[in-house]
């Protein structure tokens, strides 16, 4: 499994947020549903940005 991380802007605050996924489609697919209840509250702008990808077991 690998941690994917995404930054998410909403005008307001800049939260990081680490999914832990299998794949980019499974972690782009968590997204979405963190996406859609961030949404709920009406933010003044909304960004998502890819940081990268943290490798367990890597050495």
């Amino acid at each position: 499994m690998k941690q994917f991380v995404f930054l998410i802007d909403t005008g307001n605050e800049k939260t990081e947020y680490k999914i832990t996924a299998s794949g980019m489609t499974e972690a782009v697919a968590k997204i979405k549903e963190v996406k859609n209840e961030i949404k709920k509250s009406n933010p003044p702008s909304f960004k998502i940005q890819f940081k990268g990808v943290i490798y367990e077991n890597a050495s």
